[in-house]
C-alpha cells in the first residue's frame, strides 16, 4: 500500500474508532440508567451485561460511525487545506476517496460475518440479565405447525437445547382427522432432530367398532420430532425483538416455506442482516461528491451540519423501513431490498460523476 493510501486509511480508522467507541460508551450509559432499578447485584453480571450492551449497541453505532468519519476527515482535510493540496499535486477527487470507501467496505463486511455468530443473540442476553437475574433462558407455550403435526412445548430452554412437557397431536394427511396424541415429560435436541423421551403415545381409531376400543394407549422410550427445527429458530420464530443470526434467519425461512407457512417475517430478518448493513458505504459514495474542493467559498459548518442531518433522516427512514417489514406490515422486498437498490443505483451514479471531478 502506497504511503498516500496509508496515511488516510489511518486518519479514517482513527476517526472511525473516536466516534464508535464516544457513541457506544454514550448508547451503554443511557441503556444502562434505563435499567438502573433492576440492575443485577453480581459484578460478573454487571460486567456481562455491559458488555452485551455494546454488542447491541454496534448494530445501529457501526453505520453511523462509518459515515461521521467520513465527514470529519475530509472536511478537516478541506479546512487544512489538505484536501486541495491534493488535488493540486494530481490527486483526483475519486483517488482521495478509495482508501476510505475501502475501509468502510470491508468493516461493513466483517459485521455481516458477525451475523453469522451469536453474536446477533446480544439483545436477548441483556434481557435474561435485567429480567431473571441470570444467563439461563427459557421460553414458555410455544405451538408450532410441523408437516401433518401440531407441537406444543411447555417450556424450552435454547442454550440448554432441551424443552419440557411436550405434546404432539398428530393429523392425517388431509388434517381433518386426530389419529394420534404424543405426551412426553421431556426432550432433548440431538443430531439435527428433537428427541421425545418417555413418551406415552394415544392412537385414535376413527373408526368406531362395536367391541373394540377407540382409543391405544402405548409408551416408548424415545420418539423423534422436528427434524431441522433447531432450538433457537423456534425460539426466535416467535421472538424477533430479540434477534437472529443469518444462518438461523436462512433455515427458518426455508422450513417454513417446506411448512406453507408465511415467512415474510424471516425474509425481513434475512434481508436486514444482509443487505441493511450496506448502507453505511453506498451514503458515504453519494455524500462524498458534495465534498467541497477549497474553504474558501463554502461554509464547512453549514455543510458538514447538512451532510449529518440528511445521514440521520436517511438512515431513520431506512431503519424504519427494516423494522416495519421485520414486524409483517409490509413486504421486506420493497421495504428492504428496493431502498438499498435505489441507493446503490444513486451511488454507482455519484461514483461515475465523481471520477470525473
Amino acid at each position: 500500500m502506497k504511503l498516500f493510501n496509508r496515511y488516510l486509511t489511518y486518519l479514517y480508522l482513527k476517526y472511525f474508532l473516536i466516534f464508535f467507541v464516544s457513541l457506544e460508551c454514550f448508547f451503554v450509559v443511557v441503556d444502562l440508567a434505563k435499567y438502573l432499578d433492576r440492575l443485577p447485584n453480581s459484578a460478573n453480571l454487571m460486567v456481562l451485561l455491559i458488555f452485551y450492551d455494546f454488542l447491541y449497541a454496534s448494530n445501529f453505532i457501526l453505520p453511523l460511525a462509518l459515515i461521521l468519519a467520513q465527514i470529519v476527515l475530509f472536511l478537516t482535510l478541506v479546512k487544512n487545506s489538505q484536501f486541495t493540496a491534493f488535488l493540486a499535486l494530481g490527486y483526483t477527487k475519486i483517488r482521495l476517496f478509495i482508501p476510505v470507501f475501502i475501509s468502510a467496505f470491508l468493516i461493513t463486511c466483517f459485521y455481516i460475518l458477525l451475523n453469522f455468530t451469536p453474536f446477533t443473540y446480544a439483545k436477548e442476553r441483556i434481557d435474561m440479565i435485567v429480567d431473571q437475574g441470570f444467563l439461563g433462558d427459557f421460553k414458555k407455550d410455544l405451538f408450532v405447525k410441523y408437516d401433518n403435526s401440531y407441537v406444543y412445548f411447555g417450556r424450552i430452554f435454547p442454550f440448554l437445547k432441551s424443552a419440557e412437557n411436550i405434546k404432539v397431536y398428530e393429523f392425517n394427511k388431509e388434517g381433518t382427522e386426530l389419529e394420534c396424541i404424543l405426551e412426553s415429560p421431556k426432550a432433548t435436541f440431538s443430531n439435527n432432530e428433537w428427541i421425545l423421551e418417555n413418551v406415552k403415545i394415544e392412537q385414535i381409531n376413527n373408526t368406531l367398532q362395536l367391541g373394540k376400543t377407540p382409543l391405544n394407549i402405548e409408551e416408548q422410550t424415545e420418539y423423534k420430532i422436528l427434524s431441522g427445527f433447531r432450538p433457537k429458530i423456534l425460539d426466535s420464530i416467535y421472538e424477533l425483538e430479540n434477534g437472529m443470526s443469518i444462518l438461523d434467519a436462512y433455515e427458518a425461512i426455508f422450513l417454513l416455506k417446506n411448512q406453507e407457512i408465511n415467512t415474510q417475517k424471516m425474509r425481513g430478518v434475512l434481508y436486514s442482516l444482509v443487505f441493511f448493513p450496506f448502507f453505511a458505504p453506498l451514503i458515504m459514495v453519494i455524500l462524498a461528491y458534495f465534498v467541497p474542493n477549497s474553504n474558501r467559498y463554502c461554509n464547512l459548518m453549514a455543510n458538514a451540519l447538512g451532510m449529518i442531518l440528511i445521514v440521520l433522516v436517511v438512515w431513520g427512514i431506512f431503519f424504519g423501513f427494516s423494522r416495519l417489514s421485520m414486524s409483517g406490515f409490509l413486504q421486506p422486498e420493497i421495504s428492504i431490498l428496493g431502498p438499498i437498490l435505489l441507493l446503490a443505483l444513486s451511488g454507482v451514479w455519484m461514483f461515475f460523476k465523481l471520477s470525473k471531478v
